[in-house]
């Protein structure tokens, strides 16, 4: 029987003794909300339901790497993450985000516990390498001994593994950097997206009938490899449309700067200044210069009707 399950039997007696509106509380970053994530968010949701708790998540906003001093980038942004959390469950109040300032990165392990008791936790769920304190020098097991001092219950979840690797964010950013939106879409559990705002751009696209929109997104938000995506996009509505995304630069025209375009298969309005997201299904080729613009056009129609034959929705 594994640690969780065993975790789960002594601490039922003493939720039932709690009083409610008491919180279970899910600990992590929660990056990329993976299939492994889930497994944390799930058992914690199960936990609230049994013992009418409120389910709640701690998780940190868009400068959690900068204020560790990488360049790495975010698979999901907080406002991404944050509509992927209230969709599995969470209302909004209760995803409890940190701001990552020095303060908050040098805090003791100590000091982090002193403020998840400030929290009103009858619960807390977290994996089996979850790390906290300065450096990351106290984990789980310093997490169950504090619940057993303070009568909180603590449920350490095992890793999720596959192909003999634990399911991981690092290995995620991975394949969306060299394209592979199908492998992330599998450890994932949903498609890869972004979500921007609709800019300006010069409507070439339009001028020889294929108009296109261009988003805007987060600095800190990873991008997939340059290419010729597969894609569906949702409005702001909830309408979902197929759609071809060009991510790179426009070398037929003599551009380098890159851009995320997409042409919307079947959609005829005005989306400017509106939020979308993109989701990304599958990539089709990479960026290349043709000989002229009827060239190009050539090929986007071959691309339009490769996305209409994708039968997964």
């Amino acid at each position: 029987m594994t640690d969780y399950f065993a975790e789960t039997r002594v601490y039922c007696v003493s939720l039932k003794r709690q009083a409610r509106k008491k919180r279970v509380l899910a600990l992590g970053f929660f990056d990329s909300v993976h299939i492994g994530h889930r497994k944390i968010i799930d058992f914690s949701m199960k936990i609230a339901s049994d013992f009418e708790l409120i389910p709640s998540i701690y998780t940190f906003d868009n400068d959690f790497f900068r204020a560790l001093g990488t360049d790495e980038k975010l698979v999901f942004t907080l406002a991404e993450r944050s509509a992927i959390l209230c969709s599995l469950g969470f209302a909004p109040e209760n995803i409890i985000v940190g701001t990552p300032s020095e303060d908050v990165i040098k805090m003791s392990g100590e000091s982090f516990l002193n403020f998840i008791s400030s929290l009103n936790v009858a619960a807390v769920v977290c994996g089996a390498d979850f790390k906290f304190g300065a450096g990351g020098n106290m984990g789980a097991e310093d997490l169950k001994n504090w619940g057993k001092v303070n009568e909180t219950a603590v449920f350490v979840m095992p890793l999720m593994t596959e192909w003999n690797r634990k399911i991981s964010s690092r290995d995620i950013r991975e394949y969306l950097e060299t394209g592979e939106v199908r492998i992330a879409e599998h450890f994932l559990g949903r498609r890869y997206f972004m979500r921007g705002v609709v800019e300006h751009d010069r409507g070439v696209g339009k001028s020889f009938g294929l108009p296109t929109v261009n988003i805007s997104v987060d600095s800190r938000k990873l991008i997939p490899a340059e290419g010729v995506y597969d894609t569906r996009v949702r409005l702001a509505d909830g309408a979902v449309y197929r759609g071809v995304t060009n991510i790179g630069a426009r070398p037929t025209f003599g551009e380098d700067r890159k851009a995320i375009e997409t042409h919307i298969l079947d959609f005829d309005g005005d989306l400017y200044g509106k939020t979308l997201s993109i989701e990304f299904a599958d990539r089709i080729r990479g960026i290349f210069k043709f000989d002229s613009k009827e060239e190009l056009r050539a090929q986007i129609l071959q691309d339009i009707e490769r996305v209409r034959s994708d039968t997964d929705d």
